[in-house]
């Protein structure tokens, strides 16, 4: 799953419309408004890597793998005029008007019949990018102490960012020198919250009250959004799709399977404060598309940002409640409902940690670091753990 200032740039909306542009030389990217972002599409002829670096007013991506056709020319945005200077390795975007410009850069693969991939640049303008305000949870014991290291802001991150690391003693797991920045403030957890569930899975297996090789079947109640596979699936393979390919469905399943309130009563276990991790992805983007109103109510935003002031039994009743209510909600619904709330004038980026599992950097670095080192399983499943997180989408050089 996509962090969620990335969903507006993916999820299904048209490449190839044209934007007004002005050229100095040729060729050009094509090019398109969609409702909050410019995007600029090159053909490559392979995969390429990229950086990007930022400073008042201007960004700039710098490629490696890949050379682009050299060109220089502006275009129109809401609010800004937008110069943009292409060289072999370098795409550097200065808005004429000084103002502040966020860029989101991404690979995917070729239209039908092309080779290579196509890269991806969508450019959101400072009057229509809405800005994140992360709460503060409450303090917690879990992951504090340490001696603090001074934190260096990452040049190509844009928007709140929030950071833990820690080295750590490796007998008792407490901090002995720890680098962060808002590391209290709550985020969505996006899909990282899998690898807590195929820790769960896996510790009922070792217990008896899973088995690998069950079958559970893939159902319209049960299927999330996007891609899935379908049929009559072992638990092995909805734990290895959940993680190798972040598969929604998969990982519903395995979270169905293991029980979402369990899933969060392991979380708690390990010493987590404010990290709730008790709704389906069905359930997260159901909510978001406004589909599960006798839970959140009509109005979503007011009542699930009054949920995150409420005490942990009635946040855990209303998710209870959503995962019950997302069954009945049909996948193709949820999906086409939740893009076109992404594109409409009613998204806030304050919906995402009120609906979706969050956690805050210094507790989930805490507990991730638990998984691993304190987890508990059996030889066979750690290795197992180890071996499928190791595959994961997001692993380095993936």
């Amino acid at each position: 799953m996509r962090l969620p200032f990335l969903l507006p740039a993916l999820l299904g909306l048209t490449l190839w419309a044209p934007g007004p542009a002005s050229a100095q030389s040729a060729p050009l990217p094509r090019m398109g408004w969609h409702e909050q972002y410019q995007r600029l599409v090159y053909d490559l002829p392979g995969r390429a890597g990229w950086t990007i670096q930022r400073q008042p007013g201007e960004v700039r991506v710098r490629l490696s793998g890949a050379a682009l056709p050299a060109s220089t020319f502006t275009f129109e945005v809401p609010g800004d005029t937008v110069q943009a200077v292409v060289a072999p390795q370098t795409v550097t975007l200065t808005s004429l008007q000084g103002k502040a410009l966020r860029l989101n850069v991404t690979q995917l693969a070729p239209a039908p019949g092309a080779a290579g991939r196509r890269l991806v640049l969508d450019l959101y303008p400072a009057d229509t990018w809405t800005e994140y305000e992360p709460p503060q949870a409450g303090p917690c014991a879990l992951g504090q102490g340490g001696q603090s290291v001074p934190y260096v802001p990452p040049a190509f991150a844009t928007g709140q960012v929030g950071f833990y690391m820690a080295q750590l003693d490796p007998k008792t797991l407490a901090p002995i020198r720890v680098v962060s920045h808002q590391p209290d403030a709550l985020f969505p957890l996006a899909s990282t919250f899998k690898q807590l569930t195929l820790w769960a899975a896996l510790r009922d297996v070792d217990a008896g009250r899973l088995n690998l090789n069950t079958r559970l079947a893939v159902t319209t109640s049960n299927r999330s959004i996007e891609f899935y596979r379908p049929g009559n699936r072992t638990l092995l393979d909805l734990a290895t799709q959940m993680v190798v390919s972040s598969e929604n469905t998969a990982s519903d399943i395995v979270q169905l399977a293991v029980g979402p309130e369990r899933l969060q009563a392991a979380a708690r276990g390990f010493g987590t404060c404010a990290t709730r991790v008790q709704v389906t992805t069905k359930a997260m983007w159901g909510a978001q598309a406004g589909l599960i109103p006798e839970v959140y109510g009509p109005d979503t935003l007011s009542w699930a940002q009054t949920l995150l002031t409420l005490p942990e039994a009635a946040q855990a009743e209303a998710a209870a409640q959503a995962v019950q209510a997302s069954l009945r909600l049909s996948p193709e619904r949820v999906q086409s409902d939740l893009e076109a709330y992404f594109r409409s004038p009613a998204y806030s980026p304050q919906l995402d940690v009120a609906l979706h599992n969050r956690s805050t950097p210094r507790e989930w670095a805490s507990l991730v670091a638990r998984l691993h080192l304190r987890g508990g399983l059996s030889a066979q499943s750690a290795n197992l753990f180890r071996r499928l997180l190791a595959q994961s989408c997001c692993a380095p050089g993936a």
